[in-house]
């Protein structure tokens, strides 16, 4: 038996990667049972449960950011009495804006060592979500990093089916940006999706829902609300896809997605269809970089970080530099961009998201190979 720590609270995407994995634990491993425990809370009233496990793994999500071990993943209290092997299992790094420049300095915390430890030596393997997260544990000294993919980006359902773009547009699915710094762009992807497919239907799904409660704040359910209302004016259906992964499997119904949330993405292409993502930090960013081209940065480095980054006369300067007049802006030339690779990619038939599966088709045997390889 496996326990798998999951991140499923409210966000639909997390709900999708506790369901891809321990779909891919009964296809690939169905000689070994599984039980999951919420990850944000401390497992010390499991510890004897974990103990008689074969591994602890830390299911997927953005955990290699500040506060892992405490505030992610809270388990450094109880980690000497942990007995089993720690095993990071799809795991990604996040950080804003996820330039160059955060990737290259990003540090983790001090307390967060003893954990990053058990993952360097408990299992031969730490599976990373992207290259970008792959890059970065190898700066930091994992020699284990493995480049898995998320188990979101796998249905096996799809295995060895063909790419399957839409034959006609019917119905969009589009997902908008979870920040509010995102809104006016959201919108204007909206106003774009409206104006090429003017006959199409179309759902804007909300993978957090547009509601305040103790996991999404009061600035970030307004803008979602706000977000809802002009999609409805639009013609859009709104679909709140929050505490659940059942939303998110209709998604199938859809003849492609365009958006800024990376599982949605991750669930098209698992599905083999058509999705364009919009990036709006370094998981989009990672997202990008992993599968391909289907997809555009919503930011840009401002004008500040990049004379920073050319420039420092040390790493502190530049990130001071960062934080005082910012180390973003957003991107002008995004929706025109996602215009041209929308309209080439239909044009030109469809040869991103063949290029796009190529890349995650070629990474399932590496996640094959540490599911096969985990502790029996």
């Amino acid at each position: 038996m496996y326990i798998l720590l999951t991140g499923a609270k409210k966000n639909a995407g997390d709900f999708l990667i506790a369901h891809s994995a321990k779909r891919l634990f009964e296809r690939f491993a169905p000689d070994r049972t599984f039980q999951e425990l919420p990850s944000w809370l401390p497992v010390t009233e499991h510890l004897d449960l974990i103990n008689s496990a074969k591994a602890l793994i830390l299911c997927g999500g953005p955990a290699y950011q500040s506060g892992l071990g405490t505030r992610i993943y809270p388990i450094l209290e109880d980690l000497d009495r942990i007995r089993v092997p720690i095993v990071s299992f799809g795991l990604g790094w996040k950080s804003f804006p996820g330039d160059d420049f955060d990737l290259k300095t990003f540090a983790f915390d001090f307390s967060s060592e003893p954990l990053l430890a058990r993952i360097r030596n408990d299992f031969k393997y730490a599976g990373c979500r992207d290259y970008l997260t792959l890059r970065l544990l190898e700066r930091l000294h994992f020699k284990n990093a493995w480049m898995t993919g998320c188990p979101a980006w796998y249905d096996p359902d799809c295995f060895g089916l063909p790419p399957a773009p839409p034959e006609k547009v019917e119905r969009i699915l589009f997902t908008p940006a979870e920040t509010p710094r995102f809104k006016t762009q959201s919108l204007a992807v909206l106003r774009l999706l409206r104006d090429l497919f003017p006959k199409a239907g179309g759902v804007c799904s909300f993978h957090r829902g547009w509601t305040v409660d103790e996991h999404t704040t009061e600035p970030h359910a307004a803008n979602a609300a706000a977000i809802k209302e002009a999609a409805e004016r639009m013609g859009f259906e709104a679909w709140d896809a929050s505490g659940t992964v059942e939303v998110m499997r209709r998604y199938r119904e859809f003849d492609f997605h365009v958006g800024y949330r990376v599982h949605a993405h991750f669930r098209f292409l698992s599905l083999r269809k058509l999705s364009f993502l919009i990036a709006e930090d370094g998981r989009g960013r990672g997202a990008l970089d992993a599968t391909g081209p289907l997809g555009v940065l919503g930011w840009r480095p401002s004008h500040a970080a990049r004379f920073a980054t050319m420039f420092q006369s040390s790493e502190g300067w530049a990130r001071g530099v960062r934080r005082v007049l910012g180390s973003f802006r957003m991107d002008p030339a995004t929706v025109q961009n996602l215009r041209r690779l929308i309209l080439s990619e239909f044009e030109m038939g469809n040869p991103n998201l063949r290029a796009t599966l190529d890349q995650i088709d070629s990474t399932w045997p590496r996640m094959r190979e540490m599911l096969t390889s985990l502790p029996k």
